[in-house]
């Protein structure tokens, strides 16, 4: 679609245009630089202007200097659906994902629709703490929630199990993937947390349901 296209160019060139302007040797320590500029470039992108603004954000300003435009990294890599990470020890800027890096779904990919939805800071299963956890659901009742993946994820993995001191009343995890059933497996109260790890062939939808609250998904990861 032309939008895909238009995005795909302008990350490319606004970072192929960063790192040769930069023209900073690999492993080198930045330094520091006085230089005369052109400011005041406006930015358009599919014929809306986009105002670059910091991560607090501050209005940020674009110039030109030797005939190359820069632009705030961040701004423009966020603006088109892209996360940046500064690596400060090793003086690098990840676009996207960061090798080694785990993403985690809350933050990354968090739904667009939900129904008895919680976030919990941490929950508690079978006696050890897990983060990133998702719960669903009500008393008897199913919980959903929908992500727009738009394609760009491989695996999903996270713990289930039984919540400490919740009620004990067993329950169904389900995962649908574009409307088709990806996973479905009978929780049990009793049973000890399991890792699970669901491929996600590049789907554009993903539901999470679980069918009562006592149960939920802890270190839910996506890559």
């Amino acid at each position: 679609m032309k939008l895909h296209r238009v995005r795909d160019f302008l990350a490319g060139a606004l970072t192929m245009a960063l790192v040769a302007g930069l023209a900073v040797p690999a492993g080198a320590a930045l330094a520091s630089k006085t230089i005369q500029v052109l400011t005041g470039a406006d930015i358009y992108i599919d014929g809306v202007e986009m105002k670059p603004t910091d991560a607090n954000g501050n209005p940020v300003e674009t110039f030109v200097y030797n005939g190359t435009t820069y632009v705030p990294l961040r701004a423009v890599s966020e603006y088109l659906g892209e996360n940046v990470q500064w690596d400060g020890a090793n003086q690098r800027v990840y676009i996207g994902e960061t090798p080694g890096a785990k993403q985690y779904l809350n933050t990354v990919c968090p739904p667009y629709q939900s129904h008895k939805y919680e976030t919990p800071t941490t929950v508690s299963m079978a006696g050890q703490t897990y983060a990133n956890a998702i719960r669903l659901g009500g008393w008897y009742s199913s919980g959903w929630a929908l992500y727009n993946l738009n394609g760009q994820y491989s695996t999903l993995r996270f713990t289930v199990g039984h919540i400490d001191d919740a009620d004990m009343h067993p329950a169904e995890l389900n995962i649908y993937l574009d409307d088709t059933l990806a996973l479905s497996m009978e929780l049990d109260p009793e049973a000890m947390p399991e890792a699970l790890e669901v491929p996600l062939n590049s789907a554009l939808q993903m539901k999470i349901e679980i069918t009562d609250s006592g149960f939920a998904l802890g270190e839910v990861e996506i890559n």
